[in-house]
């Protein structure tokens, strides 16, 4: 499945609370505020198959779970985000645009 992109600056900036969003993904749709490069690109389509693989709800719970106990470690609403396993797994691999051919189901949990 190709994903549907969607261009909508507003959107991110009203998404953007602990970190500048240029792009976030939500199933089953990319939205950026500009232009995609490849790198921001793959890596939101990783996060396209984290919430397929999660039935979407689960990824979004999650998500939010590991963001909070960031929090609660003491971390700001920044280094909480870059903890999350969902964002590691995406930061690891953006640069690789086989990987999704290549990538084990729930590899994310290689992260936690």
């Amino acid at each position: 499945m190709k994903p549907k992109v969607i261009i909508s600056p507003r959107f991110c900036k009203a998404m953007s609370l602990f970190i500048d969003v240029y792009a976030i993904t939500l199933y089953p749709f990319i939205i950026a505020k500009d232009q995609l490069d490849i790198i921001i690109y793959n890596h939101e389509k990783i996060h396209l198959e984290q919430q397929r693989e999660l039935w979407v709800v689960g990824f979004y719970i999650l998500y939010v779970w590991y963001w909070l106990k960031a929090k609660v470690k003491g971390l700001n609403g920044s280094n909480a985000y870059y903890a999350i396993p969902f964002e590691k797994e995406a930061y690891t691999h953006q640069k690789n645009p086989g990987y999704l051919k290549n990538r084990k189901p729930h590899a994310w949990k290689e992260f936690i």
